[in-house]
């Protein structure tokens, strides 16, 4: 059993002023095998450059700016034992060879309504529980997704959870 998660969880853990901070931290610490996507990786960085200030004050330590986005995600990825995964598999469409996890962000998309980079971590999720990962589960804080945990759970197989 694994679970999936969205960039949204570790922003709310490693925010100490986020509201979720204690729920994410203490559900990133459990257990269960927990993976993320490249993409969830470039969320983290996006995120943590835009809120550096935020993020580092009341910490006594001196790190490039630059490097902070670095810095976060290797910490978390370690503290919370994150494992980045990705398929490299190709699917054929009508536009070309694409991504497989495109290709599903296509199939979702007209049943979702979701915005673009929900799609994204959602196909990414379904697409390694299809190559194999026993993804079972993505964790989220995010709202549009978990206002259709239902569908995505009948699309495909994975229960969207709220830590």
């Amino acid at each position: 059993m694994v679970v999936y998660v969205d960039t949204s969880v570790i922003v709310a853990a490693i925010d100490r002023g986020d509201r979720r901070n204690k729920e994410a931290d203490k559900f990133l610490l459990r257990e269960k095998e927990k993976i993320i996507s490249p993409l969830v990786l470039a969320e983290v960085f996006s995120v943590v450059s835009r809120n550096s200030d935020r993020l580092m004050s009341g910490f006594d330590v001196e790190i490039d700016e630059e490097d902070l986005p670095a810095v976060i995600a290797r910490l978390s990825m370690k503290k919370y034992g994150l494992n980045v995964i990705y398929s490299f598999d190709k699917e054929f469409t009508i536009f070309g060879e694409v991504p497989a996890e495109i290709k599903l962000a296509i199939t979702l998309a007209p049943k979702l309504k979701l915005r673009t980079l929900d799609l994204l971590h959602l196909s990414n999720a379904w697409n390694l529980r299809l190559n194999g990962y026993d993804v079972d589960e993505f964790a989220t804080f995010d709202s549009g997704i978990l206002e259709k945990a239902v569908v995505v759970g009948e699309l495909t197989n994975i229960r969207v959870i709220e830590p």
